[in-house]
């Protein structure tokens, strides 16, 4: 196996820094007042970077991948007297129904276009319907790349007091955010992505009025949020069951780094620069993007194939020189995707440019 440290153009997990990987060489005891101060401390400071009061709102961990996250919340709130809506644009709102199906979560799904926000104008009848209690959905749709309009669709939720399931996982830490201002009852993200940390760990915020509301509703006894959140306000940081220490090492790390390099609006503006150069170059070799650039996420971009562009070739040569993209493709669409998040810097920015060329130039 080739060990060779490789440039991660994915939306995630992503290319971390030797001092992120470095911080879980320290092993420690998940029962131990250090580690419990360790989790307490990640859990006030994500609260401090969502921009959300502690009174109103706390932060869940959850072991697991961010799809973990998902389903905890979708079994942990909706009741069997209640209905959820997914507004769905992309593969991570089906995965949402693919949830809701295998728990029999009561729930409605709206699909529109991948390629495209999701559409104010006809999600809002959707939305006021009376039958309807919770409305999910996701924020950066990282199918795509389409970035929703989260502002306009949480007045939308507002409007009609339903209860708001955000999937922020390609999102939160990739623009500035403020949940007091968006008022989000819940928000699911993730420390291997935009956080720039490792797998493992799903990120969680709640408002406390309603979690508090939320005993006994999830059926399964690993993913029940209410009891995660009562663990961990009562224990200092517990967790329920084993606990990942050394990706909570990792991600107080990562949100250090985070702070000193000018926080989530800085983040914001370095995605945006190291996008523009990646698209300028494809553009220049005769790639058109997919998404309108009005709807572009920030973390991910998706480029379609011209004719005669192979892509599994293209995907070996940057892997021979160590740079990985996203591979797979879109359905219906003869496209791929190139992310631009993680600890990318300029110097790997300029090589992927040079090996773009030489790959038109020389190579085909």
């Amino acid at each position: 196996m080739n060990t060779a440290q490789k440039v991660l153009l994915t939306p995630g997990p992503l290319t971390t820094s030797k001092s992120v990987k470095e911080a879980m060489l320290i092993d420690m005891g998940t029962r131990d007042s250090e580690y419990q101060n360790l989790v307490q401390e990640v859990r006030q400071t994500l609260l401090q970077l969502a921009n959300a009061n502690e009174a109103v709102y706390t932060c869940v961990l959850l072991q697991g991948s961010g799809t973990y996250g998902v389903e905890s919340v979708l079994t942990s709130v909706v009741k069997q007297n209640e209905k959820v809506l997914i507004l769905s644009n992309g593969a991570y709102g089906e995965r949402m129904e693919q949830i809701c199906k295998a728990a029999k979560v009561p729930y409605d799904i709206a699909s529109y276009s991948m390629l495209y926000q999701l559409p104010l104008s006809e999600i809002e009848a959707q939305i006021a319907r009376k039958d309807i209690t919770h409305v999910a959905y996701v924020h950066s749709e990282t199918t795509a790349g389409v970035l929703n309009d989260i502002k306009s669709i949480q007045e939308l939720i507002h409007r009609y007091q339903k209860i708001s399931i955000v999937d922020a996982m390609s999102s939160f830490a990739s623009l500035p955010m403020s949940l007091d201002e968006l008022d989000v009852d819940y928000l699911i993200t993730s420390a291997n992505k935009c956080l720039h940390g490792v797998p493992g760990l799903a990120l969680i915020y709640a408002k406390r009025s309603h979690l508090d509301q939320c005993e006994g509703i999830c059926p399964s006894l690993s993913l029940d949020l209410y009891a995660q959140y009562q663990t961990m306000e009562k224990g200092n940081g517990s967790f329920r069951f084993t606990s990942p220490t050394h990706v909570l090492r990792a991600l107080k790390q990562a949100i250090g780094e985070l702070t000193e390099s000018g926080g989530i609006a800085a983040r914001y503006e370095r995605y945006l620069m190291i996008q523009k150069r990646i698209r300028e170059a494809m553009l220049k070799h005769g790639f058109e993007t997919l998404v309108p650039y009005s709807d572009q996420s920030p973390v991910i971009t998706t480029y379609l194939c011209k004719e005669g562009f192979v892509f599994s070739d293209f995907y070996d040569y940057f892997k021979d020189n160590d740079y990985l993209l996203y591979s797979g493709k879109l359905p219906q669409y003869d496209a791929f995707r190139i992310g631009n998040i993680g600890e990318i810097s300029d110097a790997d920015v300029d090589r992927f440019i040079k090996l773009l060329e030489a790959y038109f130039n020389e190579v085909k």
